[in-house]
């Protein structure tokens, strides 16, 4: 989600019929996700809103307009996609068809060994480094709408974005696109990010995080027992220096 996405639901739920957007029309209903039974709910009062919000790792749309999926993102720099795992590399580009996977995994090891060894000035990187455009857009296309990493195609897929302020939302701040649009709208303004927690790191939650992605055996090759970097929350107390490690993921980014 994008963080925002309960503040739209409210402004749409508090003007539904009132507010007319490309693609859906005059909005006439707003509707949860729901994993039992699995269907869509429509939201009839206030206090229905909080269904918005449960988290369920398997949707893509973050709810549904006019009964449409809509994934929610904000406008401005932000993530297209959090937290790609290397373990999940292949088998995502099997699943969509992407050719030469493993010639591809073995650039994005490269590029994350040089930037941990700090022969990068930028960890933002151009995914035409990795891509071919057609590639690079069924990859994002399953991603953002489609699907996850580690639960496949999504049970609740989406077919619209819709992108909104994190704050003051107003229908002429509100932006709809099919993915094709979206794509084509920001294609010169994402990058592939290359970002790193710490095992050790003075954040309980961030350290959880970064001891799972250890677990996983076909993360090894961006684990790291060198540390790299100092992580924000610095370390935690009496944490053993020799338990430390640097552990790396990927981040789909957007810019403005």
């Amino acid at each position: 989600m994008a963080g925002n996405e309960l503040k739209v639901a409210e402004f749409i739920f508090r003007n539904l019929g009132k507010i007319e957007l490309p693609h859906l029309g005059t909005l006439s209903s707003i509707g949860a996700p729901m994993t039992e039974p699995l269907e869509f709910y429509d939201l009839k009062s206030a206090s229905d809103l909080r269904l918005i919000t449960e988290a369920d790792s398997k949707k893509k749309a973050d709810f549904y307009l006019n009964e449409i999926g809509v994934s929610v993102k904000q406008k401005g720099p932000s993530f297209a996609f959090n937290r790609l795992q290397r373990a999940n590399i292949i088998k995502v580009f099997s699943l969509i068809g992407i050719d030469d996977a493993e010639y591809k995994l073995q650039q994005l090891d490269l590029e994350v060994r040089r930037f941990h060894e700090g022969l990068l000035q930028r960890r933002s990187r151009p995914w035409n480094n990795f891509f071919d455009e057609r590639s690079f857009k069924i990859l994002l296309d399953f991603l953002m709408m489609k699907g996850s990493p580690n639960l496949g195609l999504s049970p609740h897929p989406a077919k619209l974005i819709l992108e909104a302020p994190a704050e003051w939302i107003d229908v002429d701040n509100i932006s709809i696109y099919t993915f094709d649009e979206y794509f084509e709208h920001y294609k010169a303004s994402l990058r592939i990010a290359i970002r790193r927690q710490w095992i050790g790191q003075n954040s309980h939650h961030e350290h959880r995080r970064a001891s799972g992605l250890v677990k996983k055996e076909g993360n090894a090759p961006w684990v790291y027992d060198e540390v790299a970097g100092t992580p924000r929350s610095g370390w935690m107390p009496g944490f053993p220096e020799n338990d430390k490690k640097t552990v790396y993921f990927l981040m789909i980014e957007k810019g403005s």
